[in-house]
């Protein structure tokens, strides 16, 4: 395929420009000072006729002094059309001589300079590195066409693209994975029924890089269906980028894959999103998540997205969960989200757990809600001498953000017998304040 696409190119390059000769350095040129040549073009801005004839002599001048002017050329960043027919007969020079593997840094360079150059002809001679087996040349022949930015190497890349041969198909895709081109979208999304899994992942390692929504509903179908694990898994990562309707319900579905590695990469990709509205299919997911590990996962998507997407994931933890750190977190996500629909569950754990963190996430829970109905159960745990001082202290705080009377009465009673003296300074205090405004005045 190497010789074929020089071949294509060979057979587009009839009408080269013909060369001007005139100049402003004949001294230079007449005493065949080769140093003072290549300086003055170094520094000089001369006209591309001066240029041309740099090139007709040095063409006859030994190959170090040749080197040394594609040297310069490159370091000059010069956009020269006379400069850049010096770079494609050297070019050409090393493809019909088979030199490119003997002088590969020297082909490397030759390239380089091509890349700033408006000569229209050198696009002819780099395409063939396009598909070249040496991946550094490759690299360097991309990152030129992608500076160029010519479009007559869409043609050599379809015409890849078109064939049997996944390996050229892979390199063509690199050169489109330089250009990032959105025209290049329609193309990539028919390599998406390659039946080689290593052209449809480059498929969409390039997408990745184009991120057009064109290319949603061939990204979607991938990252639902393909057969290959790692294809499908870097569909649903690019999913992260197209910002659509279509996009959205299909990470939404994704979220509860059957594949676990599915579901955790589309947990990634609507986290990295910041899209709050994934919450819901995120919490009901939770509801149902069998894998311990995700369960963490997924709470934590909930607490960084700041939303508990309709609570059914953390209220279910909450009731059936053993895993303290989850029940923990789950606690912690009813006090960031203010929801009094855990006030049943978290005054159930009161007395189901001796987890201190998990106790005072739920008291400081419950102060929030402010249950009368859970009164008793603050009570007790005000009242049991085996609860630590800060726990028992918490449980007060809660009956005094509840408010009610009928605390009162328990209140005296856990006075009379408690002999921690912080907590009797506390219940002293609760006490003076419910009799003051709940009873009434005699």
């Amino acid at each position: 395929m190497y010789k074929t696409i020089f071949s294509l190119c060979l057979l587009l390059m009839a009408g080269t420009h013909s060369s001007v000769f005139a100049g402003e350095i004949d001294t230079a040129l007449a005493e065949k000072d080769h140093d003072r040549v290549i300086a003055i073009f170094a520094v000089a801005k001369l006209s591309e006729a001066e240029i041309d004839r740099i090139n007709a002599w040095l063409g006859n001048e030994k190959e170090k002094y040749r080197k040394r002017y594609t040297r310069a050329i490159r370091e000059k960043a010069t956009e020269s059309i006379a400069a850049g027919r010096h770079l494609h007969s050297e070019l050409l020079r090393l493809i019909k001589g088979n030199l490119v593997e003997d002088d590969l840094d020297y082909t490397v360079t030759c390239i380089e300079a091509a890349a700033t150059s408006k000569n229209p002809d050198l696009i002819y001679v780099i395409a063939p590195f396009l598909v070249h087996p040496q991946s550094r040349l490759r690299a360097v022949a991309n990152n030129a066409v992608a500076a160029k930015r010519d479009e007559r190497v869409y043609p050599l890349v379809g015409q890849l693209l078109a064939g049997e041969n996944a390996i050229d198909k892979v390199y063509a895709m690199e050169t489109l994975l330089a250009l990032k081109d959105e025209r290049a979208v329609p193309l990539l999304l028919l390599q998406l029924s390659n039946p080689n899994k290593n052209v449809r992942y480059f498929a969409l390692k390039t997408l990745d890089a184009i991120r057009s929504d064109k290319a949603q509903h061939g990204v979607i179908s991938a990252a639902q269906s393909d057969k290959d694990q790692e294809v499908r898994l870097k569909a649903i990562e690019i999913l992260r980028h197209l910002r659509t309707g279509p996009v959205f319900s299909a990470l939404q579905r994704l979220l509860s894959d059957p594949v676990i590695a599915a579901r955790e990469k589309a947990l990634d990709s609507a986290l990295s999103t910041g899209d709050k509205r994934y919450a819901n299919a995120i919490s009901e997911q939770l509801a149902h998540e069998k894998e311990q590990h995700h369960k963490h996962a997924l709470l934590k998507a909930l607490l960084d997205l700041g939303s508990g997407g309709g609570m059914n994931g953390v209220l279910t933890l909450l009731r059936h969960e053993t895993d303290a750190s989850l029940i923990l977190w789950s606690a912690v996500a009813c006090n960031r989200f203010n929801e009094s629909r855990c006030a049943d569950p978290l005054a159930a754990l009161l007395s189901a757990t001796k987890d201190v963190p998990i106790l005072l996430e739920c008291l400081v829970a419950l102060a929030s809600f402010k249950p009368r109905k859970h009164l008793s159960a603050l009570v007790a745990v005000m009242r049991d001498a085996a609860q630590t001082t800060l726990v028992r202290s918490a449980a007060l705080t809660a009956i005094q953000a509840i408010d009610s009377e009928a605390a009162i009465t328990p209140l005296f009673d856990a006075y009379a017998k408690e002999r921690e003296q912080a907590l009797r300074v506390q219940m002293h205090m609760l006490l003076s304040d419910l009799m003051r405004r709940k009873l009434p005045k005699v």
